[in-house]
């Protein structure tokens, strides 16, 4: 659902803003995408039973993660390839799709209570 929401907004993207704006939300939608998918890599290695990883290795490929984020994020910034506040849209896809999730979750409940 994260790739749809990214999409969506590419799309609308393209239709009214600049292209240095839509690129932002492709640039900071991919590096959220990105780091969403190694962070669940890395929990899901870390948590298997036979195998499970020292504390100490999981936080260390955290914080690697972390910073090549950051590093990636302030050559965007500094370099002047996108536009920030595109960049912060896309970096809030994952943001943007939990919140929906959630608000679907809730009307389910709802609806269910009701019936």
């Amino acid at each position: 659902m994260n790739g749809a929401v990214l999409a969506f907004l590419l799309l609308v993207s393209l239709v009214l803003m600049p292209p240095r704006f839509t690129l932002g939300i492709g640039m900071g939608g991919l590096i959220v995408l990105i780091n969403f998918h190694l962070l669940y890599r890395i929990l899901k290695k870390a948590l298997i039973p036979d195998h499970l990883a020292s504390p100490k290795v999981v936080i260390a490929k955290y914080y690697l993660r972390l910073l090549g984020t950051g590093f990636l994020l302030y050559l965007l910034i500094a370099k002047k390839m996108v536009d920030p506040l595109g960049l912060v849209i896309g970096l809030s896809v994952v943001v943007i799709n939990l919140t929906l999730v959630g608000c679907n979750e809730m009307r389910k409940i709802l609806f269910k209570e009701a019936n």
